[in-house]
């Protein structure tokens, strides 16, 4: 009977992709932990919350906004008395204690075009000389969000 000698086996194949398996989980186990990945989590579903404040004050044509003071953050629609409850939570407060971060003090605002201002009522517009950063601290580090003038592109 003829044999070709050349090729691998399946268990030679199989063995391979095991050990490579075995690899790779050690790099990313090292490359990165569960603080830094519950930080990243957590800044987007803050940057996603701030542009859905945007989102709503274009599509409805109001002011809507955010802010966050002393471990808790709201979304306002009209006037900051006028807590919203944001979509996927339970209150219209969120506790950034039980989120595991901690932000500075900041709001924002977005009037019916959605570009961004840092009072209520809209009269104080974010600009490049008097920008909104939004810092958020978490057991691994701290990132800080940007929010663009005239746009409110959050970076």
């Amino acid at each position: 009977m003829y044999r070709n000698k050349h090729g691998f086996t399946l268990i030679e194949i199989i063995a391979t992709l095991v050990i490579m398996s075995i690899v790779a989980a050690g790099v990313l186990y090292k490359a990165m932990n569960t603080d830094q990945i519950d930080l990243m989590a957590q800044v987007a579903k803050i940057r996603n919350q701030v542009r859905y404040a945007q989102a709503m004050a274009m599509k409805r044509s109001e002011v809507w906004g955010m802010a966050c003071f002393g471990g808790m953050c709201k979304l306002f629609k009209d006037i900051p008395l006028n807590p919203v409850q944001l979509p996927g939570e339970k209150a219209d407060t969120i506790s950034l204690a039980d989120l595991g971060v901690s932000m500075n003090s900041w709001g924002v605002f977005f009037n019916k075009l959605g570009v961004p201002y840092k009072s209520y009522p809209p009269s104080q517009p974010v600009t490049l000389d008097n920008k909104l950063e939004i810092t958020i601290s978490g057991n691994s580090g701290s990132v800080t969000l940007s929010i663009t003038p005239e746009t409110g592109l959050i970076q």
